[in-house]
């Protein structure tokens, strides 16, 4: 599903259909974070492509912004069938310490059916002067909505690197998470991605 030219969409299916046959595609990711058309996902020169997408049990990764996650909770509704993580928890605005919107949008999300959300990328929402307890908000909001069975961590490296590290980054994790039983944190931490990605 290419951001570029709609006439590429022609193929899509095809083209899809095609990828398919490896073991190791298991999503696909359009840069919608990088397109100017926030309702470019809602395109119907696009539904060959999702119908695709639904038919070979490929997972869908919804790379927005939380100016998108209203089209995105039209998609869902429009393909209920689609396999749906939402990656880096809709990269909030956090270095601004805005959550208006973001939380009332994401809890909808959530509710729309069985879409999982990846808890990555905020420390780089956060930027390089980041502190924990300015995340922390946005981490209880995920784990509020999406709950430790669809909530999938994920590191964001290298892009991490533009405001910390790896280690640094599981750690925070791992404490903001402490109440979580011992099942519910390996569910987080690896379990959810194993199940969703069927890996």
């Amino acid at each position: 599903m290419s951001a570029g030219s709609t006439s590429r969409s022609a193929t899509a299916a095809k083209d899809l259909a095609g990828l398919a046959k490896s073991p190791w595609l298991k999503s696909v990711r359009p840069m919608i974070q990088d397109i100017a058309d926030p309702d470019w996902m809602l395109m119907p020169e696009l539904d060959a492509a999702f119908r695709a997408v639904i038919a070979h049990e490929i997972c869908f990764d919804a790379l927005v912004l939380p100016q998108h996650l209203k089209q995105l909770r039209a998609l869902l509704a429009r393909y209920p069938e689609l396999r749906v993580i939402v990656d880096h928890g809709a990269k909030p605005l956090i270095a601004q310490g805005i959550v208006a919107g973001w939380t009332e949008d994401i809890k909808a999300i959530a509710d729309s059916g069985a879409v999982h959300c990846k808890l990555s990328g905020l420390l780089t929402e956060a930027g390089p002067d980041w502190t924990a307890d300015g995340v922390r908000p946005y981490v209880e909001h995920l784990l509020a909505c999406f709950g430790p069975e669809r909530l999938v961590w994920g590191s964001d490296w290298p892009v991490l690197r533009l405001a910390g590290n790896y280690r640094g980054w599981f750690d925070l994790a791992q404490s903001y998470l402490t109440d979580l039983s011992g099942d519910e944190r390996a569910a987080v931490f690896g379990e959810n991605a194993r199940r969703f990605y069927r890996l």
